[in-house]
Order: structure tokens, then sequence, then C-alpha cells
């Protein structure tokens, strides 16, 4: 019984055997995937003002705005010396009596109901040409630069040299100092002074005025 036994037991493992090395050759193989591919997902780029360079670095380009500069004038100096109206005034009222210190120019100041200045005097050769007094169409060199108030200086030809002082000498003014006759208004008040090289100047209170000399002149 034994025998029997352990012969059945040796056929059956024999059977096995030979199930597996018989057709089973031909059945197909399975296939296992063990690496999963990933997927593929896109990044979507990111935008910036930086720009590659042709040697591959990243540039950045920074704007600078400029303001634009303003400039200012600087206001006129009002430290001159001023002179003393009184110094210079006149019998008749309103009127105001200087001389340069060379000697070249007698001037004077009238501040009225139209308020005049003006001088006498070596007037430039250039300083044009203008209508003769008592003879408007001949064209005579003038004598007289005067300035009205409110209106542009202008040279002319006087016959009354009004801007003399007939009742006495006229006071010197000095150079640099600054004789101001106040005006009834805003704008009828005038001053002059005298600059050893530019020579005599007058001016009102918006802008008008001459600067002469024996040599050069300025109307304005």
């Amino acid at each position: 019984m034994r025998k029997l036994g352990s012969v059945a037991v040796a056929v059956a493992i024999l059977g096995l055997a030979a199930c597996g090395s018989s057709g089973g050759g031909d059945a197909p193989m399975a296939t296992v995937i063990t690496d999963r591919p990933a997927p593929i997902t896109a990044v979507p780029s990111a935008t910036s003002d930086r720009t590659p360079s042709s040697s591959g670095q990243t540039t950045t380009t920074t704007t600078t705005t400029t303001m634009p500069t303003t400039t200012t004038a600087a206001p006129t100096s009002s430290s001159a010396p001023q002179a003393n109206p009184q110094d210079y005034a006149g019998k008749a009222p309103g009127w105001y009596y200087f001389s340069s210190p060379s000697g070249k120019f007698e001037c004077g100041i009238a501040v009225l109901d139209t308020s005049i200045a003006g001088c006498h005097g070596s007037l430039p050769d250039s300083a044009p040409r203008v209508p003769g007094s008592g003879a408007s169409r001949t064209a005579v060199a003038p004598n007289t630069v005067q300035l009205i108030a409110g209106s542009a200086a202008k040279f002319e030809s006087l016959g009354d040299p009004k801007f003399h002082r007939f009742d006495g000498p006229a006071a010197v003014l000095p150079y640099g100092e600054v004789l101001t006759v106040a005006g009834s208004g805003s704008t009828n008040g005038l001053q002059c002074t005298v600059d050893e090289q530019t020579g005599v100047t007058c001016t009102d209170q918006v802008g008008h005025g001459f600067t002469v000399s024996g040599d050069d002149f300025d109307l304005r």
C-alpha cells in the first residue's frame, strides 16, 4: 500500500510537469507595464519687461523721466541808495531837476497830470533824426530824449529846453543813486539814475524808459 501510494504521488507530479511543458508555450504572454507615462502639462511663460540679449543674458530696460527745469529770474535789487527828491525840487510845483556828474546832460522830472522825464545834452550821433521844431517836414538831429509815463520813450527836437533849470543850477545826481518821484496813481511815478558807463536812465512804473549816453542809447 505504501508503495502504491508513493507511485501515485510520483505519477501525479510527472503529470503536472508534462502539462507545463506541452503546448502551453503557444499561449500569449501577458505584458505588465510597470512605468506609467507622466502626463505633460504645458507651463505658461511669464510675461517680463526684460529682454534677452544676443549673449543670452537678460537685459533690464529702465526708463527715467526727467522733469522740466523751471528757471526763475532773480528779482531786481532795491538796495541802491535813494536820493532825496526835495534836494532836486524846482520852484514850479511837481518839477525836479538834476545834472549828470560829467555835466554832459541836464535832466528833469515833472509829475503832474501827465508825468514826464527827459534830458538835453550830448546825444549820440546814432540817434535817429526827427521832425524839426516848427518845421515838421524837415528831419533834424534831436536835442531831447523824453519819456511820457505809460508810453515808449523817443527822441525829439524841442524849441524850448524844458528840462533845463532856469532858476539856478541843477543839483548833481551822483552815480548809482536813484531819484524817485512818486506819482498820483499807480502808473505815473518816475525814477532816474546815472551810471558812469551807460549814462542816464529814466523809467516809469510799467517798464517804459530810456538809457542814453554820448555814445549809445536804448529806448523802450
